[in-house]
């Protein structure tokens, strides 16, 4: 008796071509990082909510972590976790802030 192909077969089937890697392979040149401040008293530190599951309660207690130490908390969000921001998004976060907080959680 020979098994009869099911209608699932032919997925399993396209998956036999070549192995793509989901990691960025590429090689960049090492960037330096930002200076770190001494503290955030005084500072204007943005939380930006990505839009996962539970984020937002993160940034909750980052925000009232940060504020009992001075610093100015404003909040925004992007639009959905699986695209990267918007332009007008990253560029309102440069002019408005000095400090940035990006929540993934889950």
């Amino acid at each position: 008796m020979t098994r009869q192909p099911l209608a699932d077969d032919r997925a399993h089937r396209s998956l036999e071509g070549p192995f793509v890697s989901p990691f960025d392979d590429r090689v960049r040149p090492l960037s330096p990082l930002a200076a770190r401040p001494d503290g955030v008293a005084g500072r204007r530190v943005a939380l930006l909510d990505i839009t996962k599951n539970r984020g937002s309660e993160l940034l909750d207690r980052l925000e009232a972590l940060l504020a009992g130490e001075g610093a100015t908390v404003s909040r925004c969000s992007k639009e959905i976790f699986s695209k990267p921001a918007s332009a007008e998004l990253i560029e309102q976060l440069a002019r408005r802030t000095e400090l940035l907080v990006e929540a993934l959680a889950d």
